[in-house]
C-alpha cells in the first residue's frame, strides 16, 4: 500500500465551481473515507471547508497498474473541479471508480455534507459537433491499436487513435506480455531452431485444428518481423528480457503495462493524435466503402474522416449477450471494455465472422474482493516447483494433471465444458513451503501484497479470495466443509506417487509436508479472451459475408477471429496483438 497522490486546485477554481455548495453543511477539516476497489480497499483523506472540497489524498490503494492506478488521479481531478460527491465512472475501471466514490462519500458524510445535493457534474454542457480529417483512424488503444497507429505514423501518415476508456492499454495492460517471437532476431540470437512451419503445426495441434489457416499463416510468417520492429529503437523501442537459452517466447520488461506505456509515449511524441474517453459509435460508410468513424466524448461529438479505419477494439468477453451460454458458468477475468464494439460497428458493412462460439478458458483463477477473476499462474507455477501442492475439487479429490495442458484440465471428466458443468469448487492444497512460493510469485507480479495475504488468512474463508490455514489435513477439510477422509486419502496417494507418474500423468518431485501448517486457496476456471471475431484477408482487410474485402476497413488484435482455434497458444495472444497491429499499420500505409 502506498500514498498515490494529493491534488489541490487553485482557490479561484474552487470558488468558481462551488457556488452552489454554500448549504453543504460541512465542518472544516480532514476526514478519512474507505471503499472497496478492484484489488482491495481504497482509503482517502478528504479535506474540506464549510463550502467546498479543498483536496483529496489517496493514502492507500492496490489497484491494477495502467488501469485503476491511472483512473484515480482523474477521479480526484473531476471531484474537485466539479465539487461533486459522485464523479463519473472511468470506463475500463468501473470497480476502482465505485470504490473511490464510496470512499469519497464516506468522508463527506463524516464531514457533515449533504451528499445527495453534491451529486452531478457542475460543468456539464451540450456536446459540440467536431469534424476532423486524417489519413488513418484507429479504434482502440491496446497493444494492437497502438502498434497499428505507431506503424502508420512512422510511415508518414496522419493518424488519430480513439480510446473509449480514460487510458491506453485495454487487455494488454493486464497481460504478462509473454511474446512468441518465431523468426525474430531475438529468437535467433537465443540459439532457438524454429520455423514458421513448426509454429503453425504446434498452434494447429494446440487449437485442435479449429484455427482459421489464412489468419494463422499471417501470424506465423510475419511475427518475426513484427517483433523486430517492436524492439528496435526506430520502431516500438520496447525492452525485452534476454533469454538464458534457446527460446521461442520472450517476456517484456515491466509486463504489458510497460509495453503499453512505451508505445503510447512513442505515438504521442512522434505527433500522433490520441483521444481518450472517446468512444467510437459507428462507421461512416459511403457506397460500400468505409470513409471514417463517428465517436463521442463527454464534450464533443466527432465525425472523423479517414482514408482507412482500423478496428483494434478487443473482443466481446464482457458482453453477456454475445458470450455463448456454456461459458457463463466460469468467472470472467478479462478487461471490462471488451464489449464487442468493433463487431457491432462492422455489422454496417455485413462483415463476416469466424469461431464466434469459442472462448478461451483457463484454470487457476482466484476470485478477488471485487468478485472478478484474477489469474494465478505466477503463483501456482512457483508452488508446484518448490514443494508439494496439488488441486482438489469440493469432494477433496484430484481431477487433473495440475502441470499439464490447460485444455485437458478444464475438459477433464470432472469439469468438462461439453457437459455444461464444472467443479463447484477447486482448492490448491499447499504446505508451508509451497504456500510461501505461491505468494512470492503473486507478489512479485504485483498482483497483491503481503498485507493482503495476512488479511485474507484472518478472514479464514469467509470472503473472497478464500485463503484457509489449518494445523492438520483433518482440520483443513473441516474448514472447507469437505470429507476429511477423502482429502487425507488424496494426500496419501499423492505422496506415495512422488518421483513417478501418477494416474493423471503428472510426476511430482515433492511430497506435501503435513508436519507443519497446511493451506487451501480456492481457485476456479476463468474466461478472459474471445477466440472468434472478424474474418480478414492477408492484407488485414475485413471481409464481408461474400468474402470480399471491405474497402477502407481493417482489423487487428482480439477483434479478429480464428487465430487460436479453441484455446490460446501460450505467448500468442500478446504476440498477435503486436503482429496484427503492425501488419495493419503497414497495409494502410501502402
Amino acid at each position: 500500500m502506498k500514498k498515490l497522490l494529493s491534488i489541490v486546485l487553485p482557490l479561484f477554481l474552487i470558488a468558481g465551481c462551488a457556488s452552489s455548495s454554500n448549504s453543504t453543511g460541512m465542518k472544516a477539516g480532514t476526514y478519512e473515507g474507505v471503499g472497496e476497489g478492484f484489488h482491495g480497499e481504497i482509503k482517502l483523506n478528504v479535506t474540506v471547508d464549510e463550502t467546498s472540497i479543498k483536496s483529496i489524498d489517496v493514502v492507500e490503494e492496490n489497484e491494477t497498474e495502467s488501469i485503476g492506478k491511472l483512473a484515480l488521479p482523474k477521479l480526484v481531478d473531476q471531484t474537485i473541479a466539479d465539487q461533486t460527491s459522485e464523479p463519473d465512472v472511468q470506463s475500463g475501471a468501473t470497480l476502482t471508480s465505485k470504490g473511490f466514490t464510496t470512499a469519497l462519500q464516506d468522508a463527506l458524510t463524516k464531514a457533515g455534507a449533504d451528499v445527495a445535493s453534491m451529486k452531478g457534474n457542475q460543468s456539464a454542457s451540450k456536446k459540440e459537433a467536431v469534424e476532423e480529417t486524417y489519413d488513418i483512424a484507429v479504434v482502440g488503444a491496446g497493444a494492437s491499436g497502438l502498434s497499428a497507429a505507431l506503424t502508420a505514423l512512422q510511415n508518414g501518415k496522419s493518424v488519430v487513435l480513439l480510446e473509449k476508456t480514460g487510458f491506453a492499454g485495454g487487455a494488454s495492460a493486464m497481460a504478462g506480455a509473454g511474446t512468441v517471437a518465431t523468426g525474430s532476431k531475438m529468437e535467433k540470437e537465443s540459439g532457438m531452431n524454429d520455423t514458421p512451419k513448426a509454429l503453425k503445426e504446434d498452434m494447429l495441434k494446440n487449437g485442435h485444428n479449429k484455427n482459421d489457416e489464412e489468419t494463422l499463416d499471417i501470424f506465423v510468417n510475419t511475427v518475426g518481423a513484427a517483433v523486430d520492429w517492436l524492439v528496435s529503437e526506430d520502431g516500438g523501442n520496447v525492452e525485452y528480457q534476454p533469454s538464458e537459452g534457446p527460446a521461442r517466447t520472450f517476456s517484456a520488461v515491466g509486463r504489458g503495462s510497460a509495453v503499453v506505456k512505451t508505445l503510447t509515449d512513442g505515438f504521442e511524441k512522434q505527433g500522433g493524435k490520441f483521444y481518450t474517453n472517446t468512444k467510437a459509435t459507428e462507421l461512416v460508410v459511403e457506397d460500400g466503402k468505409v470513409t471514417g468513424v463517428k465517436a463521442e466524448s463527454d464534450k464533443n461529438e466527432y465525425t472523423i474522416h479517414a482514408g482507412s479505419v482500423i478496428l483494434s477494439c478487443g473482443g466481446f468477453g464482457h458482453n453477456d449477450e454475445m458470450v455463448p451460454e456454456e461459458y457463463k458458468a466460469f468467472v470472467y477475468a478479462g478487461h471490462a471494455g471488451a464489449d464487442g464494439d468493433g463487431l457491432k460497428m462492422a455489422e454496417a458493412v455485413d462483415a463476416d465472422t469466424v469461431n464466434m462460439d469459442l472462448v478461451n478458458v483457463q484454470p487457476n483463477s482466484m476470485i478477488m474482493p471485487s468478485g472478478l477473476g484474477q489469474y494465478t499462474n505466477p503463483g501456482v507455477g512457483s508452488a508446484y516447483n518448490t514443494s508439494g501442492a496439488f488441486l482438489v475439487n469440493q469432494d477433496g479429490v484430484r481431477f487433473a494433471n495440475e502441470q499439464g495442458s490447460s485444455y485437458d484440465g478444464h475438459n477433464s471428466p470432472e469439469c468438462p465444458i461439453a457437459a455444461g458443468r464444472k467443479n463447484k469448487k477447486q482448492y490448491l492444497i499447499c504446505d508451508e513451503a509451497s504456500f510461501a512460493a505461491f505468494n512470492k510469485g503473486m507478489e512479485g507480479s504485483k498482483i497483491y501484497t503481503e498485507d493482503d495475504v495476512k488479511e485474507w488468512l484472518e478472514n479464514d474463508g469467509s470472503s473472497n479470495p478464500v485463503f484457509v490455514k489449518a494445523d492438520s489435513i483433518d482440520a483443513l477439510a473441516k474448514k472447507l466443509n469437505m470429507d476429511a477422509s477423502a482429502l487425507e486419502e488424496t494426500v496419501d496417494t499423492f505422496n506415495k506417487n512422488v518421483g513417478k507418474e501418477d494416474t493423471f500423468g503428472r510426476t511430482s518431485k515433492f511430497a506435501l509436508n503435513t508436519d507443519g501448517a497446511v493451506y487451501a486457496i480456492e481457485l476456479c476456471n476463468r474466461y478472459y479472451a474471445t477466440l472468434g471475431g472478424l474474418h480478414i484477408n492477408s492484407d488485414m482487410q475485413v471481409l464481408n459475408k461474400d468474402q470480399e474485402a471491405v474497402e477502407g476497413l481493417y482489423a487487428s488484435g482480439e477483434v479478429v477471429g480464428g487465430l487460436e482455434g479453441d484455446i490460446y497458444y501460450p505467448g500468442s495472444l500478446f504476440s498477435w496483438a503486436i503482429t496484427s497491429g503492425h501488419n495493419a499499420g503497414l497495409s494502410v500505409s501502402k
